[in-house]
């Protein structure tokens, strides 16, 4: 399917639920509301080997329709409109009737990530670390998630990518402990686990340089052929303290072929980040996840942050390349639904990868309505 048709699709998705919510009257369900997001980034290089491109790009912009069919029934559709990328995000609908838990079913993220969990509105950088790179993202399928006063946890089973960008089946699951003392503080330990058999036996690693305004990858396995199947392991750990706060994760993508050796590919960052107003990164409990920063006073909120991370794709015949980046990140949150960012992305690859060490300065406006 072209992007054009799946654009007009979306469109025709998000207007469907608008004219039924316009009509409603005294029916109680169902309901909706509307919301979306737009990433406005503009990125100056200092390109090394490479030549990267200065521009800006929409980097997102979404628009999402969400409410409930019925008592113990939710939903959500969230189509991005991004010039690159058009595609569906969110279709799924869910069922809230176990007491602690709920039945999902549709397109949505998969649970194997604090990272990719916590909704790009939240992340305290611009781009997601390497460690992006060996994650899965959405992908068609029917999940449980369950819930307790010291934890969470979420199993799924999955198939192809609703888009068609990645076919396949697999499934994943993740359990966090978690502590929030009275002190309004947290502690996060996560692990996570998927497995996944790729539709054409073919797979392929790559990664930006933690900035998304040229295409080209830094790190890239090429593709890998042959492949039987795929195992990735996470570890996820994060702190938060008043004003300060810590996050960390390490992955591993262990690849299984049928006529060559097996591989293996690692990744890891770890952060932390300061406010200098009295705010602090709220945490999500159920979700095991990040939330919106609400900034304390009129006068905003000022954050500072700093990341390393570091992805290696070589392993046996494959020669994808090392890489690491050291970020830094200054956010300054004018209201809960505004926000200002920029990153200095420092980048070095070793000669496999190109020896290429490439920087960049990324500066965002994002509106959240």
């Amino acid at each position: 399917m072209s992007r054009r048709r799946l654009s007009a699709l979306g469109v025709g998705i998000l207007v469907g639920l608008v004219l039924p919510g316009a009509t409603l009257a005294e029916d109680k369900y169902p309901t909706v509301d509307f919301g979306g997001r737009l990433q406005l980034d503009y990125t100056f290089f200092d390109s090394d080997k490479f030549q990267f491109d200065d521009g800006g790009e929409v980097r997102r912009g979404r628009l999402f329709a969400k409410g409930k069919l019925a008592e113990h029934w939710d939903y959500k559709v969230q189509y991005d409109f991004a010039p690159d990328d058009p595609e569906l995000k969110d279709g799924y609908v869910r069922y809230s009737g176990p007491s602690n838990g709920r039945f999902w079913f549709g397109n949505f993220k998969q649970p194997v990530s604090l990272e990719q969990l916590t909704s790009s509105k939240y992340t305290t950088f611009n781009e997601r670390a390497f460690t992006s790179g060996l994650a899965e993202g959405r992908r068609l399928g029917i999940g449980y998630q369950g819930w307790g006063d010291s934890y969470t946890w979420m199993a799924t089973a999955y198939g192809d990518e609703a888009n068609g960008l990645v076919e396949g089946n697999g499934a994943a699951g993740r359990f966090v402990y978690q502590l929030q003392p009275a002190d309004g503080s947290a502690v996060h330990l996560g692990l996570s686990a998927s497995w996944n058999e790729d539709a054409d036996d073919t797979i392929r690693l790559r990664v930006r340089p933690e900035s998304h305004q040229d295409s080209h990858r830094i790190l890239d396995t090429g593709a890998i052929e042959d492949v039987s199947d795929f195992i990735r392991y996470g570890l996820e750990a994060a702190y938060v303290r008043a004003r300060f706060s810590a996050q960390a994760e390490y992955a591993t993508l262990e690849v299984s072929r049928r006529a060559a050796e097996d591989l293996s590919f690692t990744g890891y960052y770890a952060y932390v980040s300061f406010f200098l107003t009295d705010d602090r990164r709220p945490y999500k409990a159920k979700d095991g996840a990040f939330g919106r920063v609400e900034p304390a006073s009129g006068k905003g909120a000022l954050e500072l942050a700093l990341r390393f991370s570091s992805l290696d794709l070589t392993d046996k015949d494959i020669l994808g390349g090392e890489g690491e980046a050291v970020t830094l990140g200054i956010n300054y949150y004018a209201t809960s639904h505004l926000r200002f960012t920029a990153n200095y992305v420092i980048a070095d690859t070793d000669e496999v990868a190109g020896d290429d060490d490439p920087s960049a300065l990324q500066i965002r406006m994002q509106i959240e309505f």
